[in-house]
């Protein structure tokens, strides 16, 4: 089995990945940390001295090389799912997941990492909450085609993989 998790930043990926990597026997890997390794940079880095469109190559290359094992659970970045048709190919290999997070949970999260998120790390409170509302708008239309749709309030990785071994 073959499971993407997607979502914004801040919706919980890696930790809802690292959780049911283990509990499945499953292999985890976070999408950004294999376009770390590979271009031995910090996405900061990538994006400030690269820029995002070198990124989001990267993200495909990393995202396609990886698609190739088996028993695996891989935490997406949040705009993974927006470019090179890289929603498509996770549909066609395996499970997509969507963690959809509340709002208000993800900008908790977001500002107190906004140091590690290019995207976010010069926004005020305010403009944060802006910036969520905006992406979002633009990513539903991804989002909404994964396979299965989680509400990470009212549910938890375990459940998730009950869910998953019975779907």
């Amino acid at each position: 089995m073959r499971i993407f998790l997607i979502g914004f930043m801040g919706s919980g990926k890696t930790t809802w990945g690292r959780v049911m990597a283990e509990k499945m026997g499953y292999a985890f890997q976070d999408l950004d940390a294999l376009i770390e390794s590979r271009v031995n940079m910090k996405i900061n880095d990538i994006f400030t001295s690269r820029g995002e469109v070198f990124f989001r190559t990267m993200e495909a290359l990393c995202l396609r090389e990886w698609s190739g094992k088996d028993d695996f659970v891989l935490a997406c970045g949040g705009g993974t799912p927006c470019f090179h048709d890289n929603m498509t190919l996770m549909n066609s290999l395996g499970t997509t997941v969507w963690l959809n997070t509340p709002k208000h949970v993800m900008a908790s999260r977001l500002l107190e990492e906004s140091g590690d998120r290019p995207l976010v790390r010069s926004l005020s409170p305010a403009e944060l909450q802006e910036f969520i509302h905006d992406k979002l708008e633009e990513r539903i239309q991804f989002y909404s085609q994964a396979k299965i749709e989680v509400d990470t309030l009212g549910t938890t990785p375990e459940e998730l993989i009950v869910n998953l071994r019975y779907a």
